[in-house]
């Protein structure tokens, strides 16, 4: 199920359309005493402001982190949609780290212009970081990715709820996925 969950998200982000739209995945609770933090990964991102932030800048709070590409026509912006909702519901203190795995288009100015777009508030940081280390985070977090040739990418929907020093608390894989991450959060 969750190979076919994958496939109809990395479908979506193709240039070709579906009309398809099974079940969502259950989602699935990390006991975070047994986590490593993934802020010990020493991974630097490039944000939306042209700043050089270590992967643990959100160190401190809830952190919802998830991957993404900014010219994602499909997939990606409903993504968004849902952590826009996940946030509505959730503690003022929860925040949202999006991090591109498109670093070659997803420069400081493309992403405060999806920002902008997107009306994403302060509780957002986008960034984006060299391939080896967002490699290394899609490894460390489970989010599979892969560019195809048209520059487009076949991906998953993996949101992945962090405490606040960075050891995963829950994840959720599909779309309106909410509850689990909420139900971490109370």
């Amino acid at each position: 199920m969750r190979a076919a969950l994958l496939l109809l998200a990395m479908a979506a982000c193709s240039s070709r359309s579906t009309t398809v739209s099974p079940a969502p995945a259950p989602a699935a609770k990390l006991p975070a005493s047994t986590a490593p933090s993934v802020y010990e990964l020493g991974i630097t991102l490039r944000d939306s402001a042209d700043q050089r932030i270590g992967l643990d800048a959100l160190r401190g709070g809830p952190v919802l982190l998830t991957m993404f590409y900014a010219s994602c026509a499909v997939a990606c912006p409903a993504v968004i949609e849902d952590l826009r909702r996940t946030l509505a519901e959730a503690p003022p203190d929860v925040k949202v780290l999006l991090v591109s795995f498109d670093p070659a288009r997803d420069t400081p100015a493309k992403l405060a212009e999806l920002a902008a777009a997107r009306g994403l508030d302060g509780r957002w940081t986008l960034a984006a970081a060299d391939d080896a280390d967002v490699r290394e985070l899609a490894a460390a977090i489970g989010y599979r990715y892969r560019k195809l040739e048209t520059g487009e990418f076949f991906h998953g929907s993996t949101i992945v709820l962090l405490d606040a020093e960075g050891r995963p608390l829950a994840r959720t894989e599909g779309f309106n996925q909410r509850e689990p991450l909420l139900e971490a959060l109370r």
